[in-house]
Formats: C-alpha cells, structure tokens, sequence
C-alpha cells in the first residue's frame, strides 16, 4: 500500500474514532445536565439521530475510499501493459514503423534516437505515476528532474519534443508534475548547464565467462552422473527380482 493511501486511511480511521468518542460523550455527559424526563428522552432521540448519520458518513467515505483505490489499481495496471509495449519496441525496432514514430514529434526517425526517446519516457511515466499516487513529493520530482533527466543531452531533447503536448494535454496531477518538469527545464536550459559525460561502456573482466562456462559444464557432468547412477541403479534391482513362471 502506498505512502498517500496509508494516510488518507489513517486519517479516516482517526476521524471515526473521535466520532465515536464525541457521540459517547454526548450520549453519556449530556443527560446529566436535563433533570426532565421528557428533556432526556428527546436527548437521546437527537443522540440516536447523530450516531446515525456519524455511521452513513462513515460507510460514504469508506465507499469512496475504495472507488479510489480501484481506479489507482486499474490506471496502475494499465500503465504497466503500456510499459511492456513500449518494450517491445524498443526490443524490435521494425515495430517502431508499425506504430507510427515519430509520432509527429520533432525526433530523427532512426530507431537509436527512438529507443533513447522510448527509455526516457517509460522513466518520466513511472515518475509521474508515483507523484499522482503521493510517492513522489514536488520536492522530489524537481530533483529527479534536474539530477537525472535534464543531466542529459538525450532527456532535455525529449522534454523539448514533447513539452507542449504534455501541457496541453493533460490535466489535474499529471498536470502538474508536468509544469515541475517543465519549470525545472526552463531552469536548466537558462543557466546553460552542461550535460553529463557519457557513461564509458566497459566489458566483462578477462575469463569471467570462461569460468562460467566452466562451472556450468561442471554442474552438467555432476547432474549427468547422478541420474545415470539413479537409473543403473534402478535398472540392477529391476532384473534381480525374481520373474513369475507362466502356468
């Protein structure tokens, strides 16, 4: 469960259980107070009324409670198919020109530079998906922005490419993580931050595979053995067993 969803429990939770304590209060302090007969039974009728609604209120916020969490479940869903599409593009280039890239987007149609666009934008949806749910606060969102995805040539042309649609498009929080992405953009690019250095690719140490092959025909040889002495074995007690003469 998400950090957003525990509070929000939380807080209900609290609310309830003042409720109850403010209708004990009532019930039980108030009466003291009436010295009429007539004055505490009306008193208890108001009090029976109140508990009442305090449970229908309840019963609605819980109701809404879980209407929230069911359609955060099912945008999380859905974002993870979208996620796994993209994936799959990026995976197989041909599949690019199936859908369409660039998309209209001031991007070169080489699929390198669509597959840096796809893998900067899977990030930017995993963060705007976490700020929507209150797992990323603005604070952090601005760093992830400034540290991460304009640290790169790659990220600040992405951003540029889809800035408008991004703002225009869409609205409530996923608007406005975009205007802090966008904020944190105008920033970077008007104090003419120099993007990072490309990371230097290095390959695997000398003989590392070797020694994974190595051991991997090693366990094969062991596993081998161990079946084929399981089925000797076998094999020895089947036939020593005395056979059943036909009459």
């Amino acid at each position: 469960m998400n950090r957003g969803f525990r509070i929000r429990r939380e807080a209900l939770l609290v609310l309830a259980v003042l409720g109850g304590l403010a209708a004990m209060a009532l019930t039980v302090l108030v009466p003291l107070v009436f010295v009429k007969l007539s004055s505490i039974k009306d008193f208890y009728t108001v009090v029976s009324a109140l508990v009442s609604s305090f449970a229908l209120v309840g019963v609605a916020l819980s109701l809404l409670y879980q209407a929230r969490a069911g359609h955060t479940a099912r945008e999380q869903a859905i974002r993870s198919l979208q996620q796994q599409l993209i994936k799959m593009q990026m995976d197989d280039p041909t599949l690019m020109t199936a859908m369409g890239a660039p998309w209209g987007l001031p991007i070169p149609a080489e699929s390198a530079r669509i597959r840096d666009h796809l893998y900067i934008h899977m990030w930017a949806a995993f963060w705007a998906g976490n700020y929507v749910i209150g797992e990323l606060s603005a604070a952090a969102v601005r760093g992830v922005a400034r540290a991460e995805l304009f640290s790169s040539e790659a990220g600040r042309t992405y951003w540029s490419a889809v800035r408008e649609r991004v703002l225009s498009t869409n609205e409530g929080r996923y608007l406005r993580f975009a205007r802090l992405v966008d904020e944190e953009y105008q920033k970077v690019m008007a104090s003419n931050s120099p993007v990072a250095k490309p990371v230097l690719v290095t390959s695997h140490p000398v003989g590392l595979p070797d020694r994974r092959a190595s051991r991997s025909r090693g366990f094969m040889l062991v596993a081998s053995a161990l079946i084929g002495g399981v089925l000797t074995e076998r094999l020895i007690v089947r036939r020593s067993k005395p056979r059943a003469i036909n009459p």
